[in-house]
């Protein structure tokens, strides 16, 4: 008859192994942490960038569609402000000036429209987005294609 021995030694993990197993997972899930935040974070500031760039947009798209050449000459404004416009994380001031336009830029006549919106980001540090875009004198009505 065969005996049955038992190794001396019994292959397993031991508790220090299991601890230096969990104190690796719980560096990785804090790293993992961190990163959620910073992406969250990174988010909104790029949200609220969008958000500011299309009242800015929106401001210059106003003024762009006058409805005749006496409203297009009364396009005149030192400083213009809107303020306190909701967004979703900010409140946002618009800020816009109509000036005329460099004779260098353009040989008609045309108004220079620069619109600036401001906010306060989540951290506290001011924001600020700017467009600029030039506006021709042309008479809608006469502006249309010419049908034969």
């Amino acid at each position: 008859m065969m005996e049955k021995t038992l190794p001396n030694k019994v292959q397993g993990f031991s508790l220090i192994e299991t601890l230096i197993a969990a104190v690796i997972v719980a560096v990785a899930m804090l790293g993992l942490g961190k990163l959620q935040g910073i992406t969250l974070l990174n988010s909104a500031d790029s949200r609220m960038k969008t958000h500011a760039l299309n009242l800015a947009q929106e401001k210059i798209e106003a003024l762009r569609m006058f409805a005749n050449q006496s409203t297009y000459t009364g396009l005149a404004c030192g400083a213009c402000t809107d303020s306190n416009l909701l967004g979703a994380n900010a409140n946002f001031n618009r800020t816009w000036e109509i000036s005329s336009c460099p004779s260098l830029v353009v040989t008609s006549t045309c108004k220079k429209v620069s619109v600036k919106v401001t906010w306060t980001d989540p951290k506290g540090i001011g924001q600020t987005v700017q467009l600029t875009s030039y506006i021709a004198e042309a008479d809608p009505v006469k502006s249309g294609v010419v049908l034969m």
